[in-house]
C-alpha cells in the first residue's frame, strides 16, 4: 500500500497567532519574508463539537518556503500551545476524501474540515496522539500555487 501522502506534495507550515499583521511585519524583519495580504473570510467548518461558522484570517508568504499566518480562534483547533509553535504541515492532495480516510486508518484522527455543500470540502485537518497536525488541500481550489500567491500579493510587490 502507499502512503496517504506524498513528500513532494508539502507546500507550507502554518503557524498560527495572536495578530497576523504583527507576526507578517516581524518575520519581515528578522528573515525578509514577503506576503500575501491578509485573507479573510467565514466558513463553515465541522469540529469534534459540531459544524459553526468561524471567522477565518490567514496570509502566505511569497517566498519558498512557504510559511503560512493563520490567526488565533479561541475554542477551536486554531489557538497557540504555549509558545508560538508550528501548528500544522500543509499538504495538496487530489482527493480530499479519499486522502482523509486514508490519514484516519493512519492514524491521524479527522480534527476539523470544511463544509461545502453538506460533505467535508477546501480543507481537513487530521492531528496525531503524538501531536503532529497535517492539513490536507484539495490541490483543485489553488492548481497553481504561485499565481494564487502573486494574485494575493499586495500591489506594490
Amino acid at each position: 500500500m502507499t502512503s496517504p501522502l506524498n513528500a513532494t506534495d508539502l507546500y507550507h507550515t502554518g503557524i498560527v497567532v495572536p495578530d497576523i499583521e504583527e507576526w507578517k511585519t516581524w518575520f519581515t524583519g528578522i528573515a525578509g519574508h514577503r506576503w500575501t495580504e491578509t485573507q479573510s473570510f467565514d466558513l463553515l467548518v465541522r469540529l469534534a463539537d459540531g459544524e459553526r461558522v468561524l471567522p477565518l484570517r490567514f496570509a502566505y508568504s511569497l517566498d519558498a518556503p512557504h510559511l503560512e499566518l493563520v490567526q488565533e480562534i479561541p475554542g477551536t483547533p486554531w489557538i497557540r500551545s504555549g509558545h508560538l509553535t508550528t501548528h500544522h504541515l500543509g499538504y495538496f492532495c487530489d482527493d480530499l476524501p479519499t486522502t482523509s480516510k486514508r490519514l484516519e486508518e493512519e492514524g491521524f484522527p479527522l480534527e476539523a474540515c470544511a463544509i461545502v455543500d453538506g460533505s467535508p470540502s477546501i480543507f481537513a485537518y487530521h492531528l496525531d496522539p503524538r501531536g503532529v497536525r497535517i492539513e490536507i488541500v484539495d490541490r483543485t481550489r489553488m492548481p497553481d500555487f504561485d499565481a494564487y500567491l502573486r494574485s494575493k500579493a499586495p500591489t506594490w510587490h
